[in-house]
């Protein structure tokens, strides 16, 4: 849910004309909801180690995250220049 709420905020600060640099912001939001459970975990003992397969997908994780927040920020930002 906090995905959703994440990408309407990026659409309205697109659409406020705010500076570019708080796409990362949205990016830090919506990876919090999914990291959430995976942090938790990392209290108890991990049963497996960490991995390049878990790298690749942390990191693929973080360019999907950083892309839909500057997708739905530049979808603001062109609802702003329609509506003008």
């Amino acid at each position: 849910m906090l995905t959703y709420v994440t990408l309407a905020a990026m659409a309205a600060a697109g659409y406020l004309g705010t500076p570019l640099w708080v796409v990362l912001l949205g990016m830090a939001g919506i990876a919090s909801e999914g990291w959430w459970m995976k942090l938790q975990r990392l209290r108890q003992h991990p049963d497996e180690r960490w991995s390049n397969k878990v790298t690749a997908y942390f990191v693929t994780g973080l360019v999907a995250n950083i892309g839909l927040s500057a997708v739905a920020y530049a979808l603001g930002r062109l609802a702003r220049t329609i509506g003008t």
